[in-house]
């Protein structure tokens, strides 16, 4: 990844600032990214993710805020008779929600003025839940202020490696103090809405034409989408004439999105690119699961950014 870099002590938060954004990393817990703000024309100084001290000092339990890394696994898969598990060659292994990269502690290889390099590593622990070798490299850059990500995976085992990979990040709403949460709605392209079929054992599509959608209804069972016909999701607060822009079009393997919030009320909405979708090692869909030949490297590029809106939006027909 692109330098100089300088070095960091450990155990202490990386700030990143510029003339047009900030950002802060904690890659003692998890490489979290905690917070990222930038300033809009017209607008001033926009927080773009939900912050929440009380989130960073219960980590790793209930990561609400900022950006939590999903690796190896998204989401949970379950076997027979054992939640929280998966099979790989004939072996079960105990594997937490979501993976574990957002619970362990990141190596930071090194900052500049606009950016922050970091890597995750296999050690005897990992291998016990995840038997294989690897090195996971994380860059998080600022852009004219808009936060650019780049992921790196590479297989150092001698056999193929499968993995599924994700972020989770927690967008604010609404973007300015006294606006009004129920009024956002995410701009949505063509997809396909994917639905389970019990606990994710299975799972069927149905279109999905684009809109507008609000984010007033309950979104705790998650919205999965699929298929999308562009890689990027609008978060739009119209009082604040703002609009959080999430494009993932350098990840194609980010196939998958899902769209959260614990309640109706969370300060926070979430669009979250997903490789894969829950239980995809029991499913075993051909393809769902990354599988890394040995020295194999898998790349994604995605960014985030705040822009101002420019008026209204107009309904696309379900045909486009």
């Amino acid at each position: 990844m692109p330098g100089p870099f300088g070095q960091h002590s450990p155990m202490q938060p990386v700030e990143i600032q510029t003339a047009e954004a900030r950002f802060e990393v904690h890659p003692e817990l998890g490489g979290w990214l905690t917070s990222y703000s930038r300033e809009v024309a017209g607008k001033g100084r926009i927080d773009v993710l939900h912050s929440d001290p009380d989130a960073v000092a219960r980590h790793p339990k209930d990561m609400w805020a900022g950006i939590p890394l999903l690796f190896p696994l998204v989401s949970f898969n379950h076997v027979p008779g054992a939640e929280h598990h998966y099979e790989w060659q004939g072996q079960r292994h105990a594997l937490p929600q979501h993976g574990f990269a957002r619970r362990l502690p990141w190596t930071v290889l090194g900052t500049s003025p606009d950016a922050v390099a970091m890597e995750l590593v296999d050690t005897p622990s990992t291998r016990a839940a995840w038997p294989f070798s690897f090195s996971h490299r994380l860059e998080y850059r600022l852009d004219g202020g808009r936060l650019v990500a780049r992921h790196a995976v590479t297989n150092r085992s001698p056999g193929p490696m499968p993995f599924a990979c994700g972020i989770h990040p927690y967008l604010r709403v609404p973007l300015v103090a006294g606006g009004d949460r129920d009024a956002c709605r995410v701009k949505i392209p063509r997809a396909q809405r994917l639905n389970p079929i019990g606990r994710w054992d299975g799972f069927f599509g149905e279109p999905f034409p684009a809109r507008d959608l609000s984010i007033a209804g309950d979104y705790s069972g998650t919205l999965f989408l699929g298929e999308l016909a562009e890689p990027e999701l609008r978060l739009v607060d119209p009082a604040a004439g703002v609009e959080t822009v999430l494009n993932w079009s350098g990840a194609p393997g980010f196939r998958n999105v899902a769209l959260w919030s614990r309640t109706p009320r969370e300060p926070y909405f979430c669009l979250e690119p997903w490789t894969a979708l829950p239980n995809a090692f029991t499913r075993a869909e051909p393809g769902e699961l990354i599988v890394l030949e040995p020295g194999g490297t898998w790349t994604a590029h995605w960014w985030l950014d705040a822009v101002a809106s420019h008026g209204p939006s107009v309904p696309r027909p379900p045909g486009r």
